[in-house]
């Protein structure tokens, strides 16, 4: 196996043994323990405590904000920074050690896919709340068809969090913008007919 690969591999399960709970922490501890003796690596050399400023590219502000909050979880420091790459697009950054920056990438990866499901089931509980779905009036109306399993779970959960979404409403809206509106037979005060 690569060096490099090996390495990276390694700082992984041992961030996933310092942070693991019950049977998933014991389960990477036992496995690091295994191919630290397999390939005969000196876990000391293995962990570089050198700080270095490391890179990692992000797509959107809530995968920006996310990465942010990692970043404080795995080093406790509240300073990053941010780039744009031409090659590599949006970019934070952070002062960390290799065996940081792997962990951050883990828990990114890990945490992002998460993060994805749960916005997706977000987004779906607000349109059901909202009833963004066509009717019969609809020009193009279609009858449903039965669901897709693995959709039903995710609406399964969107309606459970539908429950808690304040119901917006583009009436309530358009109404409060209307009494803004001077009516055509109300005059329209001017400061010279004011005084």
């Amino acid at each position: 196996m690569d060096e490099n690969k090996l390495e990276a591999k390694l700082l992984k399960i041992k961030a996933l043994a310092e942070r693991g709970e019950g049977g998933e922490r014991e389960s990477a501890l036992r496995l690091y323990q295994k191919l630290l003796k397999k390939y005969d690596i000196d876990e000391e050399a293995l962990q570089k405590d050198r700080l270095n400023k490391h890179w990692f590219t992000y797509h959107s502000d809530i995968e920006e904000n996310l990465l942010v909050q990692i970043f404080y979880m795995v080093t406790g420091d509240t300073e990053y920074f941010r780039r744009k790459s031409k090659t590599r697009g949006n970019q934070c950054g952070c002062m960390c050690t290799d065996f940081e920056k792997t962990e951050i990438r883990f828990y990114f990866e890990f945490y992002r896919k998460a993060l994805q499901e749960e916005l997706e089931a977000f987004l779906m509980a607000f349109k059901l709340k909202n009833h963004l779905f066509p009717d019969e009036s609809a020009r193009c109306y279609v009858a449903e068809e039965a669901e897709d399993p693995e959709v039903s779970d995710i609406l399964l959960k969107a309606q459970k969090l539908a429950e808690d979404i304040d119901k917006s409403s583009p009436v309530r809206m358009i109404s409060t913008e209307a009494s803004d509106i001077p009516e055509e037979n109300e005059p329209e005060l001017s400061e010279s007919s004011v005084g």
